[in-house]
């Protein structure tokens, strides 16, 4: 074996083809390696050869290897690559003292193309301890969290991400209780990258990867080193994300994106620093402003006075939500826009408009004969098509995403300064109307459509993937603050989801950490807000989707320091709980009230309810659900919490609705479920369909049990078939039998938690909530269900923070470094606790 050592640590190399064989520190990482893994990959395109079926060429495809000589490591060089004008040359280096640095060059002749090259390839075992029950893996993507016992993945699963992209912290680890393997790549322009962990038959690989369009005329020399090495728990502790995570933190912050820290951006208002709440308002409310104003003066400015207020408008543009380019005149006309934006004023809040990036739809809302509702492709063609990107196979980068509804849209390249101009305008007309924030849309981690791979010759740049794009990005934020200027004001930036690249640019952040919750990447995905932990001081991220009953959505946010982000409701004075039974009222695709449900658990659900004004039981309308064939679906659901604020748990209730039958292939239902925590499962019942003819009552009793959360209807048909629902009503039953609407105080369900959460973050707890560096949390004897992190403010003090997530009180001892204390929780009662400062 070759041996390479960084104090402690050590890699030992197979001499016959440079592969690692066995990584070591303090612990023995074990390492699925030797001859039976490849250390790179590169994708070629050789000369002649067809552009789409470029070859994979790896170490195993070299004429020759050698090991050459180094000064400061190992180095080997493998030529003749597939027989090819083509060679690779592989280093490896110590680092600081644990750590190495990996870097790779490239050499061949001209008209050899290389597209990716894939280097370092780090294979770990799986497991790593034992039967692997406490193995995790983490990277640091836009979402975060941890993936729990990743060797119990199929072989072949991978879960990766790019930078710009959803790679929003270059960083990743994998590791058992005794510690594992971190690497990040140093990289501080931003070129384009990837990192991705595969379980193979033999392990786990973590590979980095740099896409590319490269001709080796000139040799690709490595723009940027790869660091790995090992990493066990702080003090004897059980190794954490945590402790990976504070490694490559100590990289990250000497880099541009971390000049200053949230507390120090004097470029940014002095409102922003206030611990600002934010609400966001759908196309629905734009058309009715005087909801916006009810909701801002009733309950708003009644419940947090002299609290800042971010005020997010969706769907303001012309045609329809995220349905660009049209966004002058805003929806619902200038006037009824500026009737919105007045009532923010009034309420001391502030505008924030989130247009859709660099997407430019071509065609909107699908009609049954084909043709479509909104088409601009010949606008397209006439105006944008010029600055599109351009694929690999000569076509434009498109989306068919379901907010189209059945249409599709373009994606501009931001490397065009023509597009770069189109946007900035879009930002100088939203500061004339009013807006103060202004979020890129669709650009998830600051990346476009196709991950900045553009092909076309004639927007600037060089074609295909390079660090052009990131600058690009850069100028783009440059530019849009001189738009704004133009327009007589000034704009905040944000984006859609992080990326640490650019940090110093914005001054809010989109985040959507909670969504793994819903939507895991792979088996054992939970939620943990990785990003939000390595650079919580620099930026106050908020959840981008907050849902009105989901509690431990709202604790999670809390410990993590998020910016509190309020779900409006109406009304907001003393009414019915259960309202819109009568499909009155639609938003887009669904009834008021309701939300049509597009999928569950990989099932596409592609039918759509309709408004009937013509067969209904009362009022103006019902909703109908009519498919022609089999195999389609239709669901439209809505949850009644259970709670404070909705319905009681062991009382009982009375759901009922009028229903009326066509045509049925199959017997279907209005599904009614009381759900906990993690949509489990605790009681269900059904209303079902009558058989064909009149309109027919179908109630059920039920009885919420203690655990439950929501109670959830819903009206799911499948297959052919004709049905109606009207007049749906929800009564307690009381001890004599009789019956009555259960009544709400016109606040909303989680006004409890608001109202403690918007107190913290701009009260007591801002120095930690908004500005503070996150700390690795307490550990809580007994859990129970507290949620709970911790905060180190700018002037030194540190605080735990921590929510009872339950509707039953809960005592527990909270214990870290500094802390412990017994401490006695109300029903979902948030507390924050400072920890005394040592003498």
């Amino acid at each position: 074996m070759v041996e390479l050592r960084s104090g402690a640590a050590g890699l030992a190399f197979d001499p016959a083809g440079g592969a690692i064989a066995r990584l070591a520190g303090a612990e023995a990482v074990p390492w699925r390696g030797g001859a039976t893994v490849t250390p790179f990959r590169l994708t070629v395109i050789p000369p002649g050869g067809d552009r789409a079926k470029p070859l994979e060429l790896s170490a195993r495809e070299a004429g020759a290897v050698r090991r050459e000589a180094s000064a400061a490591g190992v180095t080997f060089r493998y030529e003749r690559l597939g027989g090819l004008d083509l060679a690779a040359v592989c280093s490896v280096e110590p680092a600081a003292p644990g750590f190495f640095r990996f870097r790779i060059r490239v050499e061949g002749g001209a008209g050899v193309v290389v597209e990716r090259v894939t280097h370092p390839i780090l294979p770990v075992g799986a497991p790593l301890e034992g039967d692997g029950a406490g193995d995790r893996l983490v990277l640091g993507t836009t979402k975060g969290g941890v993936f729990d016992r990743p060797h119990q993945w199929k072989p072949g699963t991978t879960v990766s991400a790019n930078q710009p992209g959803s790679l929003a912290a270059q960083f990743g680890c994998a590791y058992g209780p005794r510690g594992g393997l971190v690497t990040w790549s140093e990289d501080p322009a931003g070129h384009p990258k990837s990192l991705a962990a595969t379980r193979t038959g033999e392990g786990l690989a973590l590979a980095w990867a740099r896409p590319m369009l490269h001709d080796l005329a000139t040799p690709i020399d490595p723009a940027f080193p790869v660091v790995a090495g090992v990493f066990g728990g702080a003090d004897g502790a059980p190794a954490d994300w945590r402790d990976a995570a504070a490694l490559y933190k100590t990289w990250a912050l000497a880099q541009p994106w971390c000049a200053r820290t949230f507390d120090l951006r004097d470029d940014l208002p002095a409102w922003l620093r206030d611990g600002p709440a934010q609400v966001r308002f759908s196309r629905d409310a734009l058309a009715r402003p005087e909801r916006i104003e009810g909701w801002l003066e009733g309950y708003w400015k009644k419940h947090f006075p002299g609290v800042p207020l971010i005020v997010t408008f969706w769907g303001w543009e012309g045609v329809g939500t995220w349905a660009p380019p049209d966004y002058f005149p805003p929806y619902p006309s200038e006037e009824g826009f500026k009737r919105c934006v007045d009532a923010v004023r009034r309420a001391g809040g502030h505008v924030f408009l989130w247009p859709s990036g660099y997407q430019w739809c071509l065609t909107y809302s699908k009609r049954p004969d084909g043709t479509f509702e909104w088409d601009g492709r010949e606008r397209f063609t006439r105006e944008a098509a010029p600055h599109a990107i351009v694929k690999r196979d000569g076509a434009f980068q498109t989306a068919n995403s379901p907010w189209y509804v059945g249409g599709e849209a373009a994606t501009l390249c931001r490397g065009d300064p023509w597009t770069r101009a189109w946007f900035a305008s879009i930002a100088e007309g939203s500061v004339r109307r009013g807006a103060e924030m202004f979020q890129i849309d669709q650009v998830v981690g600051a990346a476009m459509y196709g991950g900045g791979d553009c092909r076309a010759t004639t927007h600037g740049h060089p074609p295909g993937p390079g660090l052009w794009d990131t600058q690009a990005a850069h100028r783009q934020m440059e530019e849009l603050h001189a738009a704004a200027r133009r327009g007589g004001g000034s704009l905040v930036l944000g984006f859609e989801e992080p990326q640490e690249l650019f940090l110093q640019s914005v001054g809010i952040q989109d985040y959507r950490d909670y969504e793994v919750a819903g939507k895991p990447r792979a088996a054992g995905h939970r939620v943990e807000s990785v990003f939000g932990h390595v650079y919580h001081e620099f930026v106050p991220l908020f959840q981008s989707n907050p849902r009105a009953t989901d509690r431990d959505m709202t604790a999670h946010c809390i410990v993590s320091g998020q910016m509190p982000h309020l779900v409006p409701h109406w009304p907001v004075e003393p009414s019915e709980l259960f309202d819109h039974g009568g499909f009155e009222e639609w938003t887009g695709a669904a009834p008021a009230g309701w939300d049509r449900v597009a999928g569950w658990q990989d099932r596409v659900y592609a039918g759509r309810p309709a408004r009937d004004a013509e067969v209904r039981h009362g009022g103006a309308a019902s909703l109908r659900i009519e498919h022609a064939t089999n195999g389609v679906i239709t669901q439209v659901s809505r949850n009644v919490p259970v709670g404070p604020g909705g319905l009681v748990p062991g009382r009982r209730y009375r759901i009922s609705a009028w229903m009326k039958t066509g045509s049925l292939a199959r017997p279907a239902a209005i599904g009614i479920a009381a759900l906990g925590d993690n949509l489990k499962g605790l009681g269900s019942w059904r209303l079902a369909f009558p058989a064909p003819g009149d309109w027919r009552e179908v109630s059920a009793d039920i009885e919420p049990p203690a655990e439950s959360e929501v109670v959830r209807l819903m009206i799911h048909v499948e297959g052919a078939g004709r049905v109606w629902v009207d007049d749906v009503r929800l009564l307690e039953i009381l001890a004599d039998g009789a019956v009555r609407a259960p009544m709400r105080d016109g606040l909303p369900p989680q006004h409890d938690l608001y109202r403690q959460w918007v107190a913290l973050y701009h009260g007591e707890g801002r120095p930690f909530l908004q500005m503070g560096v996150s700390l690795p949390p307490p550990v809580a004897d007994p859990p129970g269900r507290l949620a709970l992190g911790a905060f180190r403010a700018p002037d030194g003090r540190e605080a735990v923070i921590a929510v009872n997530a339950s509707s039953t009180p809960h005592a527990a001892t909270l214990r870290r470094p500094g802390l412990d204390r017994r401490e006695a929780f109300g029903p979902w009662e948030v507390k924050l606790l400072q920890i005394p400062r040592k003498e």
